[in-house]
């Protein structure tokens, strides 16, 4: 278990899977997201299942008493240049807009960082997703470019953004405790 302030994140398990399935078929928590519902349960169970098979790491965001409210994960790592890709679904809408996913993103960049020796965190997100851009920019997270025409989603074309915070950054922000 990792654990912030506002959230501890465990390990994506099958006991979740109805809170997934939950989650990802609402098209309002979706609707920013890579992911095309619908999904089943059946699709969530393999989901987890594949997890650790293809070396994903996923985690289920619990709040402080316990609820699970959504997931973060580290979709692409490429260990050989201590390089990972990020991915954060935030499925209870009453905790939209409260500081659960900027906790949670820190967090993980905290493991990805300080405990797994990271370089470069990046993620991509829709270019009008404008409340998780500056949830991004608010744990340290830079805008590298811009890729239009990038994907469709519900037929529609879609911009994204790709944004990334280095380790030199992090370090910046977060000064290692303790003296030498």
């Amino acid at each position: 278990m990792l654990s912030g302030e506002k959230v501890d994140l465990v390990a994506a398990e099958r006991a979740y899977v109805p809170m997934y399935v939950k989650w990802i078929n609402d098209p309002e928590v979706t609707q920013w997201l890579k992911a095309d519902p619908p999904f089943s349960t059946e699709m969530e169970h393999g989901w987890v299942d594949r997890l650790r098979r293809e070396g994903k790491i996923a985690f289920t965001i619990l709040t402080k008493d316990g609820r699970p409210i959504g997931n973060i994960g580290m979709e692409e790592i490429v260990w050989r240049y201590r390089r990972v890709t990020i991915g954060i679904m935030i499925g209870e809408k009453d905790h939209w807009g409260k500081g659960y996913g900027s906790d949670a993103i820190t967090t993980l960049l905290r493991y990805c960082f300080e405990e797994l020796g990271m370089r470069r965190v990046d993620l991509i997100t829709d270019s009008e997703n404008h409340r998780a851009q500056h949830a991004y920019k608010k744990c340290g997270f830079h805008v590298e470019g811009l890729m239009k025409q990038y994907r469709t989603k519900n037929g529609r074309v879609i911009d994204d953004v790709m944004m990334a915070i280095l380790a030199s950054d992090w370090f910046a922000m977060h000064p290692p405790q303790g003296g030498a």
